[in-house]
C-alpha cells in the first residue's frame, strides 16, 4: 500500500480534468489483448480493423500495445496530467514531445521492470516516436468517438462535483475506487506499491477514462494524477433503447428521447453527442420541454446543464 500525504491545501487544489491522452493510453492495452472491462467489445470490434493497420505500420506503437498489457507501471511520461480542464490532445502530445531523453528512458525501464527494452523504444528520439504513434492512435481511432466520450467524462465529473459540494471529499474519494479512501491527511492508494509522497501544495488531478481502469501518476513535485473508471461505461456503446411507443406517441419520438436521456444532467452539446441530432433540433425540443414543466436547466460553471423535474420523471417512469 502507498499513500499520499495532503493537507487542506492540496484538498483545495485537489480538481477533476478530461484528459484526452489518457484515453488513448487506456485504450491500447485493451486492443493489444489485455482485460476487458464490461461494454467495450462492442467498441473493440469497430475499431479492429484501424488497429491492425496501424500497427502493422508502426513497430513503436506495437511495442507501447505490447507494454501497456503487461505492465503494472505506465510510464509517467505519456501520462502528465493536462493544464486545465479542457486540454485538447495535441497539448497533451506537445508535452509527450518536450519528455527529455533522460526523463523518458528512465520510465521505461521503470515499466519493463529489468526486462529488455523493446528495440523500437530504445532510440534517442524516443518522446518525439511515442507522441507521434499515440497521435496516429488518437485520429483514428478515438477522435471520431470523441463527442461521446466526452460527454459520458463531463456528466461524470458534474455528478461527482455535485457529490464533492454535498458529502466532501471522504465521499467522492471512497467512491472513486474500493481500494482507495481518504484518512485524516492521506489518501490511500491500496492497490499501488512503492514509496509515499507528499502533495506539497500541489493538490491532485481526477481524470475520467471512458476504458475502465486507473493509472496513478507520480511526479513529485511537480505534479500527482489518478485516472479512475467513469460512470457509465458499460452503457456508452450499447445500443440505444428507443422511446416507449406511449411517450413517443405523446411527445414525438425526438422529444421524448431528450426527455429519457436527462435521467442524469445533460448540456445542450452532450445531449447531441449521445442521440445523434442537430444542435437546432436538441434547442427546440430542450425549449418545449422546459415550457411544459418537464426539464428544468441550471449553471454549472461554464455549462449549462439540463435534467428532469419531478414531473418529468413521474412521466418517464409511467411510460415505461
Amino acid at each position: 500500500m502507498s499513500y499520499l500525504e495532503c493537507t487542506p491545501e492540496d484538498l483545495a487544489r485537489t480538481r477533476f480534468v478530461m484528459s484526452p491522452m489518457a484515453q488513448v493510453v487506456a485504450a491500447l492495452p485493451l486492443l493489444g489483448g489485455g482485460r476487458m472491462p464490461p461494454g467495450m467489445s462492442r467498441w473493440t470490434a469497430g475499431v479492429r480493423d484501424r488497429y491492425e493497420a496501424l500497427v502493422a505500420a508502426d513497430p513503436v506503437l506495437r511495442a507501447l500495445a505490447d507494454l501497456l498489457v503487461v505492465t503494472d507501471y505506465v510510464p509517467d511520461f505519456f501520462c502528465v496530467p493536462p493544464p486545465h480542464v479542457n486540454a485538447t490532445f495535441s497539448e497533451e502530445a506537445l508535452a509527450v514531445r518536450r519528455t527529455p531523453y533522460r526523463k523518458a528512458r528512465a520510465d521505461l525501464e521503470l515499466s519493463y521492470r529489468g526486462r529488455p527494452t523493446a528495440a523500437a523504444l530504445d532510440v534517442p528520439d524516443v518522446a518525439e516516436r511515442v507522441a507521434g504513434s499515440l497521435t496516429a492512435t488518437w485520429s483514428e481511432l478515438i477522435e471520431p468517438d470523441w463527442p461521446r466520450m466526452r460527454a459520458l467524462l463531463e456528466r461524470d465529473i458534474v455528478r461527482r462535483a455535485g457529490r464533492l459540494a454535498v458529502y466532501g471529499w471522504a465521499e467522492v474519494f471512497d467512491e472513486l475506487d474500493v481500494h482507495m479512501s481518504l484518512e485524516g491527511e492521506r489518501i490511500l492508494l491500496g492497490r499501488v506499491t512503492g514509496a509515499s509522497h507528499r502533495l506539497g501544495g500541489v493538490g491532485l488531478v481526477l481524470m475520467p477514462n471512458a476504458f475502465g481502469g486507473r493509472t496513478v501518476y507520480l511526479d513529485p513535485p511537480r505534479a500527482f494524477g489518478l485516472t479512475y473508471p467513469a460512470r457509465g461505461v458499460a452503457a456508452l456503446w450499447e445500443s440505444r433503447v428507443p422511446a416507449p411507443d406511449s411517450l413517443a406517441a405523446l411527445l414525438g419520438r425526438g422529444r421524448a428521447s431528450v426527455l429519457l436521456e436527462l435521467a442524469t444532467p445533460a448540456s445542450t452539446s452532450q445531449l447531441v453527442a449521445r442521440l445523434g441530432m442537430t444542435l437546432g433540433g436538441v434547442g427546440d425540443h430542450l425549449a418545449v420541454l422546459r415550457r411544459s414543466g418537464l426539464v428544468t436547466r441550471g449553471r454549472s460553471g461554464r455549462s449549462v446543464l439540463y435534467t428532469r423535474t419531478p414531473m418529468g420523471d413521474a412521466l418517464t417512469e409511467w411510460n415505461a
